[in-house]
């Protein structure tokens, strides 16, 4: 209460003297574009209160941040004492391989490259020489990026289709119709998918008259922001 007091007899003392010319319902109080304001005590209350408190606020603003990056640095200081240049090594890095893949969905049904929603990710990575680690999330069959950055981003998969014994020839509706496979992102905020990286391959005549079995690679460094997802798709997912 005393220094509520306090507050008040201070805030009179520094004011401008007020007009004689006051109504009932009125107050002044200095404004931000002149050393006195009068008007309805109500708003003249809300808007002095208002900058009061926004000034108030930056000010703390500012301490915290400076506060946060003093202790920024001598974390960083501590921990390149304890683990040398290898802190700063560690980079968001994942690696996933394939799984049984879901039904076809039937909005994918006529799309020209479809994405492969299933791969071992968590526990399934145990057996595998996959993993996930340094902020990289997996998401819906999708790599979320954890920060802006240049990345190294590839991917391989083997594709085999059933040919016709009697002529060797793919068992496909349409020959014609290449083999695709490539790497996609996309960001909530964009709204748009974007191609990476395609490879794109024709349908051969099988040697051995029973199957075909292609092999494709693609790899590429992208310029990726933070929240980007990364996916994979092909022409066709029973391949």
């Amino acid at each position: 209460v005393v220094v509520c007091l306090i507050a008040v007899l201070a805030l009179v003392w520094t004011m401008p003297e007020i007009p004689k010319t006051v109504k009932t319902g009125e107050i002044c109080l200095p404004s931000e574009i002149g050393p006195l304001k009068c008007g309805s005590t109500a708003d003249l209350l809300h808007g002095y209160l208002e900058r009061e408190i926004a000034t108030k606020y930056d000010g703390v603003k500012r301490q915290d941040q400076e506060k946060q990056e003093n202790h920024l640095k001598k974390v960083s200081a501590r921990l390149m004492n304890i683990y040398d240049k290898s802190f700063w090594e560690m980079k968001p890095a994942a690696k996933l391989t394939g799984k049984e893949q879901p039904d076809l969905r039937k909005t994918d049904s006529n799309a020209d490259m479809v994405p492969i929603r299933e791969w071992r990710n968590g526990r399934e990575l145990y057996d595998t020489k996959g993993f996930i680690r340094y902020g990289i999330r997996y998401r819906n069959g999708r790599l979320v990026v954890p920060v802006d950055g240049t990345y190294f981003i590839y991917s391989n998969i083997d594709f085999f289709e059933s040919c016709n014994p009697s002529s060797g020839l793919p068992d496909v509706k349409d020959i014609n119709k290449p083999i695709k496979h490539g790497i996609f992102k996309f960001n909530i905020l964009e709204g748009e998918e974007e191609e990476l990286k395609t490879n794109v391959q024709p349908h051969t005549i099988s040697t051995n008259r029973y199957y075909n079995s292609y092999n494709s690679y693609v790899s590429s460094l992208a310029e990726l922001k933070a929240g980007d997802e990364l996916s994979v798709k092909v022409s066709n997912i029973t391949y």
